[in-house]
């Protein structure tokens, strides 16, 4: 059951990422739930989004007035969404998303306080890759941003381009392959590390396509406490490959509330290994060693 403190404006709910799950997400940086909102709401948020539906928010925030809140509702940061108690109990409370999150966030984490739209009238050309300002790499994970889709938004309608495993690092803005498109239904959402390198793709069709963007917060301190998974074991578990590698396998140590036992011995060692192997990689468990540099991966200069 999803649960809504409303005096400090968080949610938790039971975790169902499992162990691999988890992991998964630590290496790619992304997670796609589809078709999780109903109809309804789909269609209420895009007429919202249009002036249609009319606001009916449960109540006004300090310091801002009826005024404030209609000029907030027609920008392009609607962020009254919010207060609408039909959009929080279903897409910002959405129990399956609820579940994904509460998985990487911990217990009781925060929800969203700035909604922005990503409306485009297509046929539009691509955007450029980039990643999102004031970018942070490193193996924390205090937040994580949300796309929500409230239309079908195949590929001619130019659905967010990401490219996977790229929130450890810095991208160069001229690069020129594709990425993974996430073409998706209605009622979809698209979790991920708010340091991907991402654009929004090319669209062939005719109309607007809406998205939603907005952030979820961690209030807690990091713990495993997602789905145990039965035979999981971090030793032989498959982190990812050279260079990379230890990079995931440092957020998923932090997320397991083990950051600073993270120790790395480099070379062919643990975290690194591949299935010919015809032993255990040495250097798990290793109490001496360093820690990956983010630093050198990070051109903004952030070293905490």
């Amino acid at each position: 059951m999803t649960k809504y403190n409303g005096k400090n404006r968080t949610i938790d709910c039971e975790p169902t990422l499992n162990d691999s799950q988890v992991l998964e997400f630590c290496k790619n940086g992304y997670l796609i739930l589809e078709n999780v909102v109903p109809n309804e709401i789909n269609k209420k948020t895009i007429d919202y989004l249009n002036g249609k539906t009319p606001s009916n928010p449960e109540y006004i925030p300090d310091g801002l007035s009826e005024k404030d809140l209609d000029s907030i509702r027609h920008s392009n940061e609607p962020s009254t969404l919010i207060l609408e108690k039909w959009f929080r109990e279903n897409v910002i409370m959405n129990p399956i998303l609820c579940g994904a999150l509460r998985s990487l966030l911990g217990a009781n984490f925060g929800i969203p306080v700035l909604i922005s739209a990503h409306s485009v009238e297509c046929p539009a050309a691509a955007q450029p890759w980039h990643h999102d300002a004031d970018s942070v790499f490193g193996p924390e994970l205090n937040y994580l941003e949300n796309f929500y889709y409230p239309q079908d938004t195949p590929i001619e309608m130019g659905p967010t381009e990401i490219l996977p495993g790229s929130h450890i690092s810095h991208t160069t803005l001229d690069y020129k392959d594709s990425g993974t498109l996430a073409a998706v239904p209605a009622g979809s959402f698209v979790i991920h590390h708010q340091s991907i390198f991402h654009r929004r793709g090319k669209s062939t069709g005719k109309g607007k396509r809406h998205m939603l963007k907005y952030n979820y917060w961690r209030t807690s301190e990091p713990v495993s406490d997602w789905l145990e998974e039965p035979g999981f074991n971090p030793e032989t578990a498959d982190f990812g490959g050279h260079n990379v590698g230890r990079y995931y396998a440092h957020m998923f140590y932090w997320l397991s509330g083990k950051g600073d036992q993270y120790r790395i011995i480099g070379g062919q060692a643990w975290p690194w290994s591949i299935k010919n192997q015809i032993g255990p990689s040495y250097g798990f468990g290793s109490s001496k060693g360093y820690k990956p540099d983010w630093r050198k991966n990070n051109p903004d200069g952030y070293t905490d």
